[in-house]
Protein backbone atom coordinates (compact mmCIF):
# COMPACT_ATOMS: atom_id res chain seq x y z
CA UNK A 1 0.00 0.00 0.00
CA UNK A 2 1.44 3.38 -0.63
CA UNK A 3 1.76 6.69 1.94
CA UNK A 4 -0.48 8.27 0.50
CA UNK A 5 -3.59 5.83 0.11
CA UNK A 6 -2.35 4.35 3.95
CA UNK A 7 -2.80 8.09 4.77
CA UNK A 8 -5.95 8.28 3.21
CA UNK A 9 -7.56 5.04 5.17
CA UNK A 10 -6.39 6.85 8.75
CA UNK A 11 -8.16 9.90 7.34
CA UNK A 12 -11.44 7.94 6.40
CA UNK A 13 -10.93 5.77 9.62
CA UNK A 14 -11.43 9.49 11.76
CA UNK A 15 -14.04 10.37 9.40
CA UNK A 16 -15.76 7.28 10.38
CA UNK A 17 -15.13 7.82 14.45
CA UNK A 18 -16.67 11.51 13.98
CA UNK A 19 -20.01 10.02 11.87
CA UNK A 20 -22.41 9.34 15.37
CA UNK A 21 -21.62 13.30 16.55
CA UNK A 22 -22.95 16.09 14.40
CA UNK A 23 -21.19 19.10 13.32
CA UNK A 24 -23.51 21.92 11.85
CA UNK A 25 -27.01 21.94 12.72
CA UNK A 26 -29.67 22.73 10.09
CA UNK A 27 -32.59 23.01 12.58
CA UNK A 28 -32.21 25.49 15.55
CA UNK A 29 -34.61 27.01 17.88
CA UNK A 30 -35.44 29.74 18.96
CA UNK A 31 -35.26 29.39 22.54
CA UNK A 32 -33.76 26.26 25.04
CA UNK A 33 -36.31 23.19 25.03
CA UNK A 34 -38.94 22.18 26.26
CA UNK A 35 -40.16 26.06 26.91
CA UNK A 36 -41.51 26.07 30.48
CA UNK A 37 -39.23 23.98 32.41
CA UNK A 38 -36.84 24.97 34.61
CA UNK A 39 -33.13 24.38 33.84
CA UNK A 40 -30.82 21.93 35.69
CA UNK A 41 -27.44 22.23 37.26
CA UNK A 42 -26.27 18.79 37.03
CA UNK A 43 -27.97 15.56 36.29
CA UNK A 44 -29.93 13.49 38.43
CA UNK A 45 -28.10 10.47 40.03
CA UNK A 46 -30.92 8.16 38.46
CA UNK A 47 -29.87 9.49 34.82
CA UNK A 48 -26.15 8.58 35.59
CA UNK A 49 -24.39 5.71 33.68
CA UNK A 50 -22.38 3.98 30.93
CA UNK A 51 -24.40 3.09 27.63
CA UNK A 52 -22.73 1.12 25.04
CA UNK A 53 -23.31 0.19 21.17
CA UNK A 54 -20.83 -2.58 20.91
CA UNK A 55 -17.50 -2.32 21.75
CA UNK A 56 -16.23 0.67 20.09
CA UNK A 57 -19.00 3.18 21.06
CA UNK A 58 -19.88 4.10 24.46
CA UNK A 59 -22.27 7.05 25.92
CA UNK A 60 -21.49 8.09 29.43
CA UNK A 61 -23.71 10.36 31.48
CA UNK A 62 -21.65 11.81 34.47
CA UNK A 63 -23.14 14.63 36.99
CA UNK A 64 -21.58 17.90 34.90
CA UNK A 65 -21.15 15.96 31.53
CA UNK A 66 -22.05 13.52 28.53
CA UNK A 67 -18.75 11.96 27.19
CA UNK A 68 -19.04 9.80 23.96
CA UNK A 69 -15.83 7.63 23.01
CA UNK A 70 -15.69 5.86 20.03
CA UNK A 71 -12.91 3.44 18.88
CA UNK A 72 -11.96 2.35 15.41
CA UNK A 73 -9.22 -0.03 14.19
CA UNK A 74 -6.72 0.46 11.62
CA UNK A 75 -4.39 -2.52 10.35
CA UNK A 76 -1.00 -2.54 8.43
CA UNK A 77 2.01 -4.78 7.70
CA UNK A 78 4.72 -4.03 9.44
CA UNK A 79 6.60 -2.52 5.92
CA UNK A 80 3.70 -0.28 5.65
CA UNK A 81 3.95 1.17 8.41
CA UNK A 82 7.80 1.61 8.16
CA UNK A 83 7.03 3.78 5.33
CA UNK A 84 5.15 6.38 8.07
CA UNK A 85 7.20 8.73 9.45
CA UNK A 86 4.77 9.65 12.21
CA UNK A 87 4.55 5.76 13.25
CA UNK A 88 6.88 3.44 14.45
CA UNK A 89 6.50 -0.13 15.56
CA UNK A 90 7.69 -1.36 18.92
CA UNK A 91 7.70 -3.63 21.70
CA UNK A 92 5.21 -5.06 19.88
CA UNK A 93 3.13 -1.39 19.92
CA UNK A 94 2.18 0.91 17.39
CA UNK A 95 3.64 3.90 18.84
CA UNK A 96 2.48 7.63 17.41
CA UNK A 97 5.52 10.08 17.63
CA UNK A 98 3.92 13.49 17.37
CA UNK A 99 1.11 12.77 20.06
CA UNK A 100 4.10 10.49 21.87
CA UNK A 101 1.52 8.07 22.58
CA UNK A 102 1.17 4.62 22.17
CA UNK A 103 -1.88 2.22 20.89
CA UNK A 104 -4.17 -0.80 21.75
CA UNK A 105 -2.31 -2.85 19.20
CA UNK A 106 -2.68 -6.80 18.09
CA UNK A 107 -0.05 -8.42 16.35
CA UNK A 108 -1.18 -11.55 13.93
CA UNK A 109 0.73 -13.25 11.50
CA UNK A 110 2.21 -10.27 8.99
CA UNK A 111 -1.01 -7.93 10.12
CA UNK A 112 -0.27 -5.09 12.78
CA UNK A 113 -4.31 -4.00 14.00
CA UNK A 114 -4.04 -0.55 16.36
CA UNK A 115 -6.78 1.18 18.22
CA UNK A 116 -7.44 4.80 17.73
CA UNK A 117 -9.72 5.77 20.41
CA UNK A 118 -11.95 9.09 20.17
CA UNK A 119 -13.61 11.04 23.24
CA UNK A 120 -15.60 14.04 22.61
CA UNK A 121 -17.48 15.98 25.41
CA UNK A 122 -20.86 16.51 23.95
CA UNK A 123 -22.07 18.88 26.88
CA UNK A 124 -20.68 20.48 30.00
CA UNK A 125 -22.87 22.62 31.46
CA UNK A 126 -21.08 25.55 29.57
CA UNK A 127 -22.05 28.78 29.20
CA UNK A 128 -23.73 28.44 26.17
CA UNK A 129 -25.52 24.79 26.99
CA UNK A 130 -28.75 24.39 28.68
CA UNK A 131 -30.34 20.99 29.85
CA UNK A 132 -33.54 20.14 31.25
CA UNK A 133 -35.38 17.12 32.02
CA UNK A 134 -38.47 16.14 30.54
CA UNK A 135 -40.31 13.55 29.91
CA UNK A 136 -37.55 11.06 30.76
CA UNK A 137 -35.31 12.68 29.08
CA UNK A 138 -32.73 15.16 28.87
CA UNK A 139 -32.75 17.87 26.82
CA UNK A 140 -29.64 19.36 25.63
CA UNK A 141 -29.48 22.60 24.21
CA UNK A 142 -26.58 24.29 22.97
CA UNK A 143 -26.66 28.01 22.30
CA UNK A 144 -25.19 29.27 19.14
CA UNK A 145 -25.03 32.38 16.74
CA UNK A 146 -28.10 33.68 19.28
CA UNK A 147 -30.20 30.61 18.51
CA UNK A 148 -29.99 26.72 20.33
CA UNK A 149 -29.34 23.48 18.45
CA UNK A 150 -31.22 20.61 20.46
CA UNK A 151 -30.05 16.65 20.92
CA UNK A 152 -31.67 14.64 23.52
CA UNK A 153 -31.16 11.27 25.88
CA UNK A 154 -34.32 9.07 26.19
CA UNK A 155 -34.05 6.42 28.59
CA UNK A 156 -35.78 3.39 28.05
CA UNK A 157 -35.95 -0.18 29.72
CA UNK A 158 -33.43 -1.43 27.82
CA UNK A 159 -30.92 1.71 27.93
CA UNK A 160 -30.68 4.91 26.21
CA UNK A 161 -31.24 6.68 22.87
CA UNK A 162 -29.27 9.63 21.61
CA UNK A 163 -30.97 11.62 19.28
CA UNK A 164 -29.33 15.10 17.86
CA UNK A 165 -31.74 16.68 15.82
CA UNK A 166 -29.96 18.54 13.05
CA UNK A 167 -30.47 17.27 9.00
CA UNK A 168 -33.01 18.74 6.55
CA UNK A 169 -34.35 15.34 6.69
CA UNK A 170 -34.96 15.31 10.17
CA UNK A 171 -36.47 18.85 9.42
CA UNK A 172 -38.37 17.68 6.69
CA UNK A 173 -40.15 14.99 9.12
CA UNK A 174 -40.74 17.12 11.77
CA UNK A 175 -42.52 19.45 9.38
CA UNK A 176 -44.66 16.22 7.98
CA UNK A 177 -45.64 15.23 11.34
CA UNK A 178 -46.12 17.78 13.60
CA UNK A 179 -47.34 21.98 12.35
CA UNK A 180 -44.49 23.62 14.43
CA UNK A 181 -44.61 27.20 14.19
CA UNK A 182 -40.67 28.24 11.89
CA UNK A 183 -38.84 30.51 9.40
CA UNK A 184 -36.66 29.15 7.14
CA UNK A 185 -33.30 31.11 6.83
CA UNK A 186 -31.70 31.58 3.41
CA UNK A 187 -28.09 32.75 2.30
CA UNK A 188 -27.53 34.00 -0.93
CA UNK A 189 -30.61 32.34 -2.01
CA UNK A 190 -29.56 29.26 -0.10
CA UNK A 191 -31.27 27.98 2.47
CA UNK A 192 -29.08 27.38 5.37
CA UNK A 193 -31.10 26.37 8.36
CA UNK A 194 -34.76 26.97 9.89
CA UNK A 195 -35.77 28.06 13.09
CA UNK A 196 -38.92 26.09 14.90
CA UNK A 197 -40.67 27.94 17.63
CA UNK A 198 -42.62 24.77 19.26
CA UNK A 199 -44.94 24.85 22.27
CA UNK A 200 -43.66 22.27 25.05
CA UNK A 201 -46.90 20.10 23.70
CA UNK A 202 -45.34 20.37 19.98
CA UNK A 203 -41.80 19.15 21.65
CA UNK A 204 -43.26 16.49 23.67
CA UNK A 205 -44.92 15.55 19.82
CA UNK A 206 -41.15 15.98 18.84
CA UNK A 207 -39.61 13.32 21.32
CA UNK A 208 -42.10 10.75 20.45
CA UNK A 209 -40.95 10.49 16.62
CA UNK A 210 -38.49 7.77 15.12
CA UNK A 211 -36.13 8.22 12.34
CA UNK A 212 -33.56 10.99 12.91
CA UNK A 213 -30.65 10.94 10.90
CA UNK A 214 -28.27 11.12 13.90
CA UNK A 215 -30.48 8.36 16.35
CA UNK A 216 -28.21 5.95 18.06
CA UNK A 217 -29.50 3.46 20.44
CA UNK A 218 -27.62 2.57 23.49
CA UNK A 219 -27.93 0.33 25.70
CA UNK A 220 -27.05 -0.35 29.75
CA UNK A 221 -22.97 -1.73 29.83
Amino acid sequence: MKKSAFLLLIAVAFTSCKQTVLGDSYICFNEPQPVNVEAIKSFPENYLGTFSMGYSNQLTVNPTNIILSQIDTLEATPKELDSLPEFEFKNNQVYDKENKKAYKTFVKNDTIKWEIKRVDTIFSFAENEVAKIYKCSLILNTQVDGNYQVSYIKYNGLGAEFVQLGTKKDAKLILEKIKIPNEIITENNDTTHVIFTPTRGDFRKLLRLDGMEYQTNYQFK
